[in-house]
Parts: structure tokens; C-alpha cells; sequence
């Protein structure tokens, strides 16, 4: 990784590292990161890699790396070593693709492991003034520091809630009422905008493409929004499963290979009240059959779920009781 002695040599540039578990990322990291790759023209990070640890070192690599600037390069190491500047600075010269000009740390050892190398050190936020959060916080309850983590790390470690059913079921309305009450992030349902532009088209006939691309669409507006999530819980208003039901219903077959998302917690809204079109649907006779088809669905998928039935607000209080527990991660290592 990264570019060779030689060509670092010729162009004169200079090499900067830091070093670090970085288990998870988070925005302290992101500081020292992206603080040193401003004071560098080359940047080359040591990510230190164990085998118990609950988070595997290339998703920690992949996530700071979505994090900082351009011309940082993440090298994954073993954290096989003794906690010593000597044998650290010798594993950074042997990684390096030159002798680093500087070294970047917020530890009390960064000045003897710079000196080591024969580099200058500048510390970073040593202190913890500026991102108060470390690791080992993290570690110890991901749920109530979830929002110090970088935007990468909580869309990849966010419990994932989606709400499904037939038409005029509630979806939409308690999974944004849903999201309100607990701070959080919701997904818009993509298929709706998606029919809302092609509604005045004369052919209405639908193929099998689109609702892949809605499946797919939806799927990464989830990823986007769970990158924003601060609680560690987003919640979708539908996900590649209903758009499969109505693959089904239109197409003729459902969609397997869109029914493997990530999902922690599935919310089924049953049609157990009148139908109210509302200027967009069109699925009055189909209702209790989609309802089937997606649980079944649910059901097959083996997540955990939950039926809603009722008034509102009785479906909103079952749900934050179901998607309570979420809330609570297990310490990582």
C-alpha cells in the first residue's frame, strides 16, 4: 500500500504517521487523521490488528478511511508487539515506504517513538479537549456514545429497524412517528417518489428492472441515513421485502435475492382498519393479501418482528417496546 521509497524520495514530500487501534473509529480519531494529513503531503496510518477483537481491522481500515483526506493511506498491522516505542518504531519503518518526517500521536509515548524513527512529533489533542471520547468509552457502551463514532462506523453498527405492510396500513406514519420519539433517523419510502414520477405516463405497465432499482435505491437511502444516526437505531419505512411483494403483485414473481438485507428488528403493520386513499394508492383488493405475503416473508427471513395492530398511538408504545433492547450493545473487545 501506498507508493514506493524511491518515488517518496524523489518527490520530495513530506512523509507524516500516526498510529493506533482505532477500535472503533471515532471523531477524535478523525481529528488526528485528518490534523496531520493537513500538515503532510503524505500520510500513512498504522492500524493495529488482534485476533479477538470483536470489530474485524479491515471494517475499522474501511470506515477511517471514508473519514479523512485523500492522500491517507491506512496500512493494517499485527498488534503482535510489546507497548514500546522500539519495536513499534521499527514495525512503522519496515510499513513506511520511507523514513517518516513526522510522527502524529495524542499519547504521552508519541515524542520517544518519533525520536526512534528520526522523526520531529506534533502532538494532537492530547489532552481530549477538543473530542472528548476514547476507545475504550466506546467499547464499553457503544449505545450511549454512539454519536462520537465517524459517519461510517454508525451506518455499518446501526440496528436496523423497517417497518412493513400493505398499502394504508400506518407504515409511514409510525416510522416517522417512531423515529421523532426517539431522536433519530428515518427513511422515506423511495417507491412512492419513484410512482409519484411516473404516474402520468400513458404505458403503466411495470417491469421486473424497476423495482430492482427501487429495492436497490431504498436500500442504499438506508445506508446514507444510518450514517447520520446518533443513537445507534434508524428506522425504515420499507426495504427491498415490500418492494418484493409488489414485484410479486405486478411482475408476477418476488425478488429472493433483494430479501437479504441487514435488518435487526422487523415492525408489521396489520390492515386491521379502513382503507383511505389518499391520492396515490391502489391496492384497496390486494390489501390483505400483500399483508399475508409480506409476513410471510418476515417470517422466512428469520429476523425478529413484531405485528402492530390497533389505534396509533397503542402501535407506536408496542413498537418502542420491541425496539428498546437494541439500544443496549453488547461492550465490545
Amino acid at each position: 500500500m501506498g507508493r514506493s521509497r524511491d518515488d517518496v524520495q524523489v518527490n520530495g514530500g513530506r512523509l507524516g504517521v500516526t498510529v493506533g487501534k482505532f477500535n472503533p473509529p471515532h471523531l477524535g480519531h478523525q481529528h488526528l487523521v485528518t490534523a496531520a494529513a493537513e500538515r503532510v503531503d503524505e500520510l500513512h496510518v498504522l492500524l493495529c490488528d488482534r485476533a479477538d477483537q470483536t470489530i474485524a481491522a479491515a471494517d475499522r481500515a474501511t470506515w477511517l478511511t471514508d473519514s479523512t483526506p485523500d492522500h491517507v493511506t491506512v496500512h493494517v498491522t499485527p498488534d503482535d508487539l510489546p507497548e514500546a516505542s522500539e519495536p513499534w518504531a521499527e514495525r512503522a519503518l519496515a510499513v513506511l515506504p520511507a523514513r517518516p518526517d513526522v510522527a502524529f500521536t495524542s499519547e504521552p509515548y508519541g515524542a520517544g517513538w518519533a525520536s526512534l524513527m528520526g522523526a520531529k512529533h506534533e502532538s494532537v489533542d492530547e489532552d481530549r479537549t477538543t473530542f472528548p471520547i476514547s476507545g475504550t468509552e466506546l467499547r464499553a457502551d457503544l449505545g450511549s456514545h454512539f454519536s462520537w463514532l465517524v459517519p461510517a462506523a454508525r451506518g455499518a453498527l446501526a440496528r436496523r429497524v423497517v417497518v412493513v405492510g400493505a398499502e394504508s396500513t400506518g407504515k409511514s406514519t409510525l416510522a416517522e412517528a417512531l423515529a421523532s420519539e426517539m431522536s433519530t433517523t428515518w427513511v422515506p419510502e423511495h417507491g412512492r417518489w419513484y410512482w409519484e414520477g411516473r404516474r402520468h405516463r400513458q404505458d403503466q405497465e411495470w417491469t421486473s428492472d424497476e423495482f430492482v432499482r427501487i429495492a436497490d435505491a431504498q436500500e442504499s437511502l438506508i445506508d446514507d441515513l444510518s450514517r447520520l444516526s446518533t443513537n445507534g437505531i434508524v428506522v425504515a419505512d420499507t426495504n427491498a421485502l415490500v418492494t418484493s411483494v409488489w414485484h410479486e403483485r405486478y411482475v408476477g414473481d418476488p425478488m429472493p435475492d433483494r430479501l437479504t438485507a441487514s435488518v435487526d428488528l422487523y415492525l408489521v403493520c396489520a390492515p386491521d382498519f379502513d382503507w383511505v386513499q389518499d391520492g396515490t394508492r391502489e391496492s384497496a383488493d390486494e390489501r390483505e393479501w400483500m399483508h399475508r405475503r409480506a409476513l410471510e416473508f418476515v417470517v422466512a427471513s428469520g429476523v425478529p418482528h413484531g405485528v402492530l395492530t390497533g389505534p396509533p398511538d397503542v402501535r407506536l408504545s408496542r413498537a418502542m417496546g420491541l425496539v428498546a433492547p437494541l439500544s443496549r450493545f453488547t461492550p465490545l473487545i
